[in-house]
Parts: structure tokens; sequence; C-alpha cells
């Protein structure tokens, strides 16, 4: 009889802690559930805010392009990406300015003469050097229409 006593204390103790198990189980799930719900209410509210961004650079001056771009490193990166890797207009219009710039073509030849071969990475070079980047980011800043070209192809 004893030994049925303490089969029957042994299995409630075991069902009951793995009702315990359970019920921590489900709480640490909802919590869970809870935080990821709340992570993508905030992906969304950025998202939101993002879209937001854009559509404001579409409403944006002139000066005020300008000046997003020549003070926003982050656009800038963007850009120097599009001007290495995508054929655009943007990319021919920099290629020659820095080709016919008299500050910025005296350099650009050099590195073409020391590297025949390196026609496709003047562009580069070109963010390489600072002096040259600056000049020729002020270049497109200071041409409203391939300002509003350069926007477009960082998405703005």
């Amino acid at each position: 009889m004893k030994k049925l006593v303490l089969a029957v204390m042994a299995f409630g103790a075991i069902a009951l802690s793995s009702c315990d198990a359970t019920k921590s189980a489900s709480d640490s799930a909802s919590s869970m559930s809870n935080q990821a719900s709340g992570a993508m209410d905030d992906a969304s509210d950025q998202m939101d805010s993002a879209s937001g961004q854009m559509a404001d650079m579409s409403s944006m001056s002139t000066d005020e392009m300008k000046s997003y771009l020549m003070n926003n490193e982050d656009a800038q990166e963007k850009l120097k990406t599009e001007l290495i890797n995508n054929k655009s207009e943007v990319q021919k219009k920099a290629i020659d300015y820095v080709k016919t710039n008299p500050e910025a073509k005296s350099q650009v030849a050099g590195f073409l003469k020391k590297n025949p071969g390196a026609k496709g990475k003047l562009l580069e070079y070109v963010f390489s050097n600072p002096e040259l980047t600056n000049k020729l980011m002020s270049y497109i800043g200071s041409n409203p229409e391939l300002l509003k070209q350069a926007m477009s192809l960082i998405g703005m």
C-alpha cells in the first residue's frame, strides 16, 4: 500500500511539474511573440519614415538637394557606388568632367598614363582622392539636371 501511495504521489509531482513546464514554455512563447510583433511594428514604422523621406526628396528644391548630397556621407557613398558600378548619363558626365576640368585633368591624365588599361577604374581612382571627390560632387551638385539624375540613381 505504501508503494502505491508513493507511486501516486510521484506521478502527481511529475504531472504538476509537467504542467509548470508547459505553462513556462507557453509564457515564454507568448513573450517571444510579443517581442517579434513589437519588432515588426518598429520595422514598419521605419519603412513608413523612409518612404516619407523619399517623398520629401521629390519636393526638395535644387539647393536643398545639393545641400543634402554635399552634407550626407551616406548619400555620397551610394552615389559613388552607383557611378562606379552602373552605366548612366551621370556616370558619363562625371567621367567627362574629370577628364576635362583643368584642376582634375592633370591628375587623371597621370593616372591613365601610369595605368593604360585602367580606363574602367577611373572613377575608383577619383573617389580614392578626397580632393577629386569633392570637385566631382560639387560639379554634380552645381548642375541642377545632373543633380536630379544623381538623386534618382540613389533612390531619392
